[in-house]
């Protein structure tokens, strides 16, 4: 073969497909060749693999009023507590009030710990999950609620700003100790006439001042909300005024003076005593301290002055039990100087003796049925 004749063939070789041409024999691979190339394959994953029977691989929860996993010594129990919603309330959602109350006859730990349990409430119906123990003390709340012999109870709530402590000298034998709060606050229980008596004196004296009476129809077991503020305002600190030249300027702050008290009244089954949980708060501004600061200013006085807040809170929340009808509860919320009065003193100097300094915070409540709404077990 010439020299033009190999070219020729060696150009023909390119051009031709690798598949036409003659095919040498294929090695044969050992078993340790075979096991490191198997090692140099991707993983195959999960989406690559064959799919299940939709019914063998997709499990369907348990039906019926159990779908949690069964827990040894719990157990369900449904109320129906569509009576009770149905009142007329005030409040959008009426079954939180019985949740709320078996939480209070309840400990967290109950539900809690590390057994499931659980206590959902809705219009129609609530649903616990619990030891027997605990599901019988959630019988007897509901039991408050829906079978009470009187849905509708009439409040009435009194504020009283006493100017000293002496109204106890003539009625003090006639309270009855309930409970003690932690900051020296007592709760008494006294007759009602004991009562009209007592703000009779008070009346006496100058310097008491009823500052809050209302009266409320309020359903059984519900929260009742009454509040008595006013604002006091202040010179917080400085602010930069938008126009120029002027620098910093005092800023004017406000705080809120004032009584919030929460009371939620749950009748017996016989309708004569009461269980109420209350929440009182008092804010109180006792003074502001004026105090001088030097301030950026390109016009006037560089010195300012600012108010610095003197302010105290006190807080009372206990669940009163055993509260017979027709008699007053009456809670000393302690020492309040001037709550809801001038503080300034005379020409505002706060002179001695000028000043409000033992000004006592009296709440005054009573509570009574109304109407005798008849229970379902009644009307059966």
């Amino acid at each position: 073969m010439d020299r033009r004749s190999a070219m020729f063939l060696t150009l023909l070789g390119g051009l031709v497909p690798r598949g036409l041409l003659a095919q040498t024999p294929r090695r044969r691979t050992s078993a340790k060749s075979r096991v490191r190339s198997a090692a140099l394959e991707p993983v195959r994953s999960r989406d690559d693999e064959p799919a299940e029977d939709e019914s063998k691989s997709t499990r369907e929860a348990p039906a019926g009023d159990e779908p949690l996993p069964a827990e040894p010594g719990q157990q369900w129990r449904t109320y129906d507590i569509s009576h009770y919603t149905s009142l007329a309330h005030n409040q959008s959602n009426p079954q939180n009030a019985i949740v709320e109350w078996i939480f209070r006859r309840t400990t967290p730990a109950e539900w809690h710990g590390d057994k499931i349990a659980v206590l959902s409430a809705s219009r129609t119906q609530l649903r616990a999950y619990n030891s027997a123990n605990v599901l019988k003390k959630v019988d007897e709340v509901v039991e408050r609620f829906i079978d009470a012999e009187y849905d509708v109870l009439t409040v009435r709530v009194r504020f009283v700003a006493a100017v000293d402590t002496r109204w106890r000298y003539a009625v003090y034998s006639r309270l009855t100790p309930v409970v003690s709060g932690p900051q020296g606050q007592q709760v008494w229980t006294l007759k009602s006439e004991d009562a009209a008596f007592a703000l009779a004196q008070m009346q006496i004296y100058q310097g008491f001042r009823l500052l809050t009476n209302q009266q409320v129809d309020l359903v059984n077991g519900q929260t009742l909300l009454i509040k008595t503020s006013e604002p006091r305002s202040f010179t917080g600190g400085l602010q930069r005024e938008s126009a120029a030249g002027l620098g910093y300027q005092p800023r004017t702050d406000q705080l809120e003076e004032g009584i919030t008290l929460k009371l939620s009244p749950l009748l017996n089954f016989v309708g004569d005593v009461l269980d109420a949980a209350i929440e009182l708060t008092v804010n109180t501004v006792k003074n502001l301290h004026r105090t001088r600061i030097i301030a950026p200013r390109e016009i006037g006085s560089s010195e300012l002055t600012l108010d610095v807040p003197e302010v105290t809170e006190s807080r009372l929340n206990q669940t009163i039990k055993g509260w017979p009808l027709k008699q007053t509860l009456l809670i000393s919320a302690g020492i309040q100087p001037g709550i809801l009065q001038s503080k300034s003193g005379l020409f505002n100097l706060r002179i001695p003796g000028t000043v409000p300094t033992g000004t006592e915070l009296l709440v005054f409540i009573d509570a009574e049925t109304k109407g005798g709404s008849a229970s379902p077990r009644d009307r059966d």
